[in-house]
């Protein structure tokens, strides 16, 4: 359950490496890209300080942004046009190819 309030409220990072981005999952988790190329996804929804590290092929290169289609199926895009699939939630990645050639980084997924 979402809900707003009128202040902000600080959250202690889970990793000293400094947060690239961060979203809402498929399932309403959170994801956080940390430099290095790590990726935390929360423990359960909503807001909330428990994370844990997904292990992705980043080969050290930052990922810049997550899109989720379902809850199974997720695409992360970063450094050096890296591009990683998981169609199991997260449990493996698969470094998509066909950006191996892009000399530039990946923004965005939409």
């Amino acid at each position: 359950m979402l809900f707003f309030q009128p202040y902000w409220q600080p959250h202690n990072r889970t990793s000293a490496r400094r947060i690239q981005n961060m979203g809402w999952r498929a399932d309403g988790g959170l994801w956080l890209a940390v430099r290095g190329g790590g990726l935390l996804v929360s423990r359960g929804t909503g807001v909330t300080e428990d994370f844990d590290e997904q292990k992705i092929p980043s080969r050290g290169f930052g990922i810049l942004d997550v899109g989720y289609r379902s809850k199974d199926e997720a695409w992360a895009a970063g450094g050096s046009g890296i591009l990683l699939r998981t169609t199991d939630g997260g449990n493996s990645r698969v470094r998509d190819r066909v950006a191996d050639q892009i000399a530039a980084n990946l923004y965005a997924i939409k």
